[in-house]
């Protein structure tokens, strides 16, 4: 496998999967051959939410980077900023919303 070096400048901002935020990935699935399912650097607008979802085959990281957000984990209601990591195990509920300008790294990575 060959090195993989970009510059987050040069990347293709994409919207998030659940139709809200922008991201600009950094990693896919078919860039590795590890079990990550993507790396990428995600930013919401104050307001902007995630609804309340799980990943039946994937846990799910988020380190965030600027800004405050709520998130739900479960049935804990959690508010994260600049410098928390969250780990969300596969099969379990969660949420986001952006309480001001957000920007976090967010990593999937399936389980077998």
């Amino acid at each position: 496998m060959m090195t993989n070096k970009k510059n987050i400048k040069e990347i293709s901002i994409a919207t998030t999967v659940h139709g809200i935020g922008r991201k600009k990935i950094l990693l896919k699935s078919q860039d590795t051959s590890t079990s990550l399912t993507q790396i990428a650097i995600t930013r919401l607008k104050a307001g902007e939410a995630a609804e309340e979802h799980l990943h039946p085959t994937m846990e799910e990281f988020f380190l965030f980077q600027k800004g405050e957000a709520s998130m739900t984990v479960g049935k804990e209601q959690i508010t994260c900023g600049s410098g928390d990591f969250i780990s969300i195990p596969a099969n379990t509920l969660h949420s986001l919303k952006a309480i001001t300008d957000i920007e976090i790294i967010t990593i999937g990575c399936a389980i077998h």
